[in-house]
């Protein structure tokens, strides 16, 4: 299946093969740029410009036409809740209910839910709810540009389902998983087999490269190349350094926020559970090391794609093989 990551600025692609129970071959990975006037801020600016730039990029890289896509919308939700044992038409209206008390002003959402657990005491529910209209046009817009879409899933289902392929042993004990965007950030929590907790908040790599623009009146050139050099890790830039400490605060209080809602809400056992950090700040060596002293000196990073002789990076991609691997 090929899986696409619906980003802020981009599609990421994955195209992957089961080889046998759990078991998968990476074939290929890719990423379509879009330009500032077709995407902004997860939100379709041009939908005519969108057509033809993946319908073009498809037929160039001779890509499969169906796809299952990791999405992510500025108002989507994935929220955790407890609710009497009632039959599934009144759990929908119930969730419904749920969900528009905090995506206010829509009348018309998108709503799926799993069970996590049943018992005497009711139900343990993860759902996630988004604006209709948000994924109707996305669905119209690939479907304008030849491709079929067989799935759409959080995009944070997307991540848990990746690393829950790279490593085995995860299905048997928790882990906290750190995305780190361009535009946005994400906190997920996986325990006793499920999704327990997903949460978007708006700190991205932005904030590093407008300070650095503000600041240090740097061009997007010289911002470019000192994220490279960030990247590598040798002879870090003194802008860099201090760009990460000053616009990396926020960033560090989000994430204490949520570790401790983690802590009172699952008794998650931060210091002592597995944490991996992705997507674009993972790569970045500084970014890390504030993340590490924030969370945990144990955080970790993912294991690369092997394509054939050649070792790529996954941190930017595991939304879309977690898409890719959907059945």
């Amino acid at each position: 299946m090929l899986g696409i990551d619906l980003g802020h600025y981009s599609l990421k692609y994955c195209l992957s093969q089961r080889r046998r129970e759990n078991r998968f071959e990476v074939l290929r990975v890719g990423e379509l740029v879009l330009p500032g006037e077709i995407l902004a801020e997860g939100e379709m600016k041009s939908k005519n410009l969108l057509i033809e730039n993946v319908r073009l990029f498809f037929q160039r890289h001779r890509l499969p036409k169906e796809v299952a896509l990791a999405f992510y919308h500025p108002r989507m939700v994935i929220h955790h809740v407890h609710l009497p044992d009632m039959p599934e038409g009144e759990l929908e209206n119930a969730l419904r209910w749920e969900a528009s008390s905090i995506i206010t002003g829509e009348d018309n959402l998108q709503v799926g839910w799993y069970p996590l657990r049943k018992d005497e005491h009711g139900l343990e529910i993860l759902f996630s709810a988004t604006p209709t209209v948000a994924v109707q046009e996305w669905v119209e817009a690939f479907f304008q540009a030849g491709i079929r879409i067989e799935a759409i899933e959080p995009q944070a289902l997307s991540l848990a389902r990746a690393l829950l392929s790279f490593y085995q042993e995860l299905q048997r004990i928790p882990f906290i998983l750190i995305d780190i965007g361009f535009q946005k950030s994400a906190i997920v929590y996986f325990n006793e087999g499920h999704l327990k907790f997903a949460r978007y908040f708006s700190w991205g790599l932005h904030k590093i490269w407008n300070l650095l623009e503000e600041k240090f009146s740097l061009s997007t050139i010289d911002i470019m190349e000192m994220m490279k050099r960030g990247n590598e890790g040798n002879n870090l830039p003194y802008q860099l350094e201090e760009g990460v400490r000053e616009g990396g605060q926020d960033l560090a209080v989000e994430l204490r926020r949520s570790l401790a809602f983690l802590q009172t809400e699952f008794k998650a056992d931060v210091e002592g559970e597995r944490c991996f950090v992705i997507g674009g700040g993972a790569c970045l060596v500084p970014l890390r090391r504030l993340v590490a002293q924030n969370i945990s000196p144990h955080c970790e990073g993912s294991k690369p794609f092997v394509l054939g002789r050649e070792s790529i990076p996954s941190e930017r991609f595991l939304s879309a093989l977690g898409a890719s691997l959907w059945s």
